[in-house]
């Protein structure tokens, strides 16, 4: 099922929605259906043209990042066992990369699991959460390379703990779960601060408490700020075009999620 999945994802993003609908439309020119293939290349060019501008990528991003809570840690902290920071992706060590690196997300979600850390006096452990999400590649590096550089940042060992085992956001929560059962026998729900990209949180939170913890929300690695127009808003960008897949496949997630009954 995580094999399949993982195969039919790419088909619902659009990036490959769009080199379909290029391909077929110049297949129907080619056959001499004037009108259906021009129709199709010009319904393309426009979903591709309104995904790569920057009002579109706000909107959608927005439709996600608005459903976060402002975390309230001063009521709230008593009794959480961890700061649960969920993996982001890594680059692992190939070609001309001399060596493994985190991803921006990644990086961004640990740095800010090590500030939560810092404020609360290094009394609430981190635990890292993720394995390989590639089906084709099972090894995983990511959370190795963190503990390092956690550790090298000053945080001790014994309070920066790792999960490897998860392909999926659903997977960490049912492994961060087991963990905190073995770490705090007894607990009838567990509690955490809920670490991870701010695009990630609303299904993330979501999944934490399906599988049973209660979670403080505190996302790191935020897509938007505020919108703000001019000229260039409007030109296609790669950058607006990655918020804009980044955003349709977050709800493609949370539709999934919902219907494998996973939220």
């Amino acid at each position: 099922m995580f094999t399949l999945l993982k195969l039919i994802k790419p088909f619902l993003l659009p990036p490959t929605l769009i080199a379909i609908g290029m391909a077929a439309s110049f297949l129907l020119l080619f056959r001499k259906k004037q009108k259906l293939g021009k129709t199709l290349l010009l319904l393309t060019l426009v979903i591709y043209y309104l995904l790569s501008i920057e009002p579109v990528a706000y909107l959608l991003a927005k439709s996600i990042e608005g459903k976060i809570d402002i975390e309230k840690f001063e009521v709230e902290t008593e009794n959480v066992e961890a700061i649960v920071v969920l993996a982001g992706g890594v680059q692992k060590k190939d070609g001309y990369r001399p060596y493994h690196e985190l991803g921006e997300a990644s990086w961004r979600r640990l740095w800010h699991g090590i500030e939560l850390y810092k404020r609360f006096n290094g009394k609430i452990p981190i635990l890292y959460s993720g394995g390989s999400g590639d089906p084709f590649d099972p090894v995983s590096v990511e959370t190795e390379l963190a503990k390092n550089y956690a550790v090298s940042m000053g945080i001790p060992e014994d309070k920066f703990w790792i999960e490897t085992s998860s392909r999926n956001t659903y997977e960490s929560g049912v492994e961060i779960k087991r963990i905190l059962d073995d770490s705090f026998p007894g607990v009838g729900r567990h509690k955490v601060i809920l670490v991870t990209s701010a695009l990630h949180m609303p299904r993330s939170m979501r999944v934490m408490k399906k599988v049973g913890l209660n979670t403080i929300t505190s996302s790191a690695d935020f897509t938007i700020g505020s919108l703000s127009l001019d000229p260039l808003s409007f030109l296609p960008s790669i950058s607006s075009f990655a918020t804009s897949t980044f955003s349709i496949h977050e709800w493609i997630g949370i539709g999934g999620y919902w219907l494998l009954g996973r939220i």
